[in-house]
């Protein structure tokens, strides 16, 4: 999912459960390849997010370590974390 405003741009990726790769992935290709496909977009500031029901402690480790932002289902609501 991408998001898009005057500014800024929220690359977000969903899973159902969250891995360690799925951060690696994240900043590596797809952040990379979104620059890619989507030069117009180069001066804006970027945002990566993980969306997931179930994400655990490395996950949120790894997460932190690479400035990314968590989504995850607490009941009926999102917690970001």
């Amino acid at each position: 999912m991408v998001l898009i405003n005057s500014k800024d741009v929220a690359i977000i990726e969903t899973k159902y459960k969250a891995h360690s790769k799925d951060i690696i992935k994240l900043v590596t290709k797809k952040l990379e390849n979104f620059k890619i496909l989507y030069p117009e977009y180069k001066n804006y500031s970027h945002h990566l997010a993980l969306a997931s029901f179930h994400i655990n402690d490395n996950v949120k480790k790894e997460a932190k370590r690479n400035n990314i932002i968590l989504l995850q289902r607490k009941g009926d609501l999102i917690e970001t974390i």
